[in-house]
């Protein structure tokens, strides 16, 4: 990556409706350069366009975090493969420390909602403790904010 596509990853994080002209009207090349260039970001992984939503305008007024410690031998990754094939987990991702194995986020239209997802993974034999958080207000989100600066 040069700094060329530096630059075009920073308008598309801007406005990732930004059409391939105006971005190399903005940078300086052409617009081939530009459409081959963000495919190429595209197809090798480094860059995704697409929407991101407004949970709460769709009737989701519940985040919550979990965090879920597995009995002694249980296989990680298994579980949280397990996890992530629930429509409820948005964020599945495996810890290391010393409290849990697995962080998981997950969204419910109300608490007895969640209630219910909790009390189906208790009955899972590999889950030893869940502990729950609840996000009420998120003040900065999204790895889509990362200055390519810092890359």
């Amino acid at each position: 990556m040069d700094e060329t596509d530096k630059k075009i990853i920073e308008l598309l994080r801007q406005d990732g409706r930004l059409e391939d002209v105006e971005i190399a009207r903005k940078i300086g090349i052409s617009h081939d350069t530009v459409k081959r260039r963000r495919n190429k970001l595209e197809d090798t992984g480094y860059i995704k366009i697409q929407a991101n939503i407004n949970p709460r305008k769709l009737g989701i007024t519940s985040v919550f975090i979990l965090g879920i410690s597995l009995a002694p031998g249980i296989d990680v990754r298994k579980i949280a493969g397990k996890l992530s094939s629930k429509k409820e987990f948005f964020f599945v991702a495996l810890s290391l420390g010393p409290t849990h194995s697995i962080v998981a986020s997950c969204f419910a239209r109300d608490q007895i909602i969640l209630n219910k997802l909790v009390e189906e993974l208790r009955t899972w034999k590999e889950i030893e403790k869940i502990e729950t958080n609840i996000i009420y207000e998120v003040l900065k989100s999204g790895y889509h904010d990362i200055p390519v600066a810092t890359l």
